[in-house]
């Protein structure tokens, strides 16, 4: 199934004491660029997340938020003796130093932010990975149904500029033969006005020049070979894995021969047909940027 690059998706649960919430968004990028925002206690796992993500989708930019709450986080008490055994000291020079009455006590001392520490215990990977890695699912799950419901509506849109590509390259496939009788007149007019009258001509060599600029100038390769492209996009849209970067590249060859057809004749039912081939490979090059 065709997907797009651009996409959203959300999950929320608790496990026990534990909320957890991930945010996921995607949006245009030639290859797949991961970027994750989330507390410390989830570095520990930042590789595990990269691989559900590239296990996910192809290409994008992909950022995740991450959030990580334990209400009952077990935690510790420890002293910093070095931290009281200076302010200890530097309250009882201050003391001397001003005579200042009182004494120094382990309440006063234990007061001060710097001297008791929280430490918590942290989880290990596996204990995180368990309980963090349905939220990241069920996000990616909806970030992927999101991009593929998107890309059905590029592929319905491709197919309709696949259409009007076809219909315009019968139209010049059958334009052909008029027009390069035309593109011969024009030049056999051409010639015999810078000839000027009264001029000794070959004109067995003129007319085999003529000729040859004429078939320089026929654009029926150009046509079959636009159509030939053609099929390959529909064949890619059919496909079910990734076609962004073959789409890409179909596009431009497409583009390519339409901008040869348009340079090798001067015919105005002929530009005609080339310009409004030329809006639409545009259309559908716009379009395919969105593509994984």
């Amino acid at each position: 199934m065709l997907r797009s690059m651009t996409g959203y998706g959300s999950s929320e649960r608790t496990v026990g004491s534990r909320r957890i919430r991930v945010e996921v968004r995607s949006v245009n990028q030639r290859f797949l660029d991961i970027q994750i925002k989330s507390p410390r206690l989830l570095l520990q796992i930042e590789d595990r997340i990269k691989k559900a993500i590239e296990r996910a989708m192809a290409r994008g930019r992909v950022s995740v938020y991450a959030e990580w709450h334990d209400a009952e986080a077990a935690a510790c008490t420890a002293v910093n003796l070095t931290a009281a055994r200076g302010l200890v000291e530097s309250l009882r020079k201050l003391q001397s130093e001003l005579s200042l009455p009182g004494e120094v006590t382990v309440g006063l001392v234990a007061s001060q932010p710097q001297i008791i520490e929280q430490i918590e215990e942290t989880p290990s990977a596996d204990d995180i990975w368990r309980d963090f890695s349905p939220a990241l699912d069920a996000a990616l799950a909806e970030l992927v149904a999101m991009r593929e419901r998107e890309g059905a509506e590029l592929a319905r849109d491709l197919a309709a500029r696949l259409d009007a590509v076809d219909g315009l390259s019968k139209t010049l496939e059958k334009s052909a033969p008029r027009a390069a009788a035309l593109e011969k007149a024009r030049l056999a007019e051409r010639v015999k006005t810078l000839m000027g009258e009264g001029v000794a001509v070959d004109e067995a060599r003129l007319a085999q020049e003529i000729a040859m600029a004429a078939e320089r100038a026929d654009y029926t390769e150009e046509v079959v070979r636009l159509k030939s492209h053609v099929s390959q996009v529909r064949r890619c849209l059919a496909a079910g894995e990734p076609v962004g970067k073959r789409l890409n590249f179909l596009v431009q060859e497409m583009h390519r021969e339409v901008n040869t057809t348009g340079s090798k004749n001067s015919d105005s039912a002929v530009g005609a047909a080339v310009i409004a081939l030329k809006e639409e490979v545009e259309k559908l090059r716009e379009q395919v940027q969105n593509i994984e």
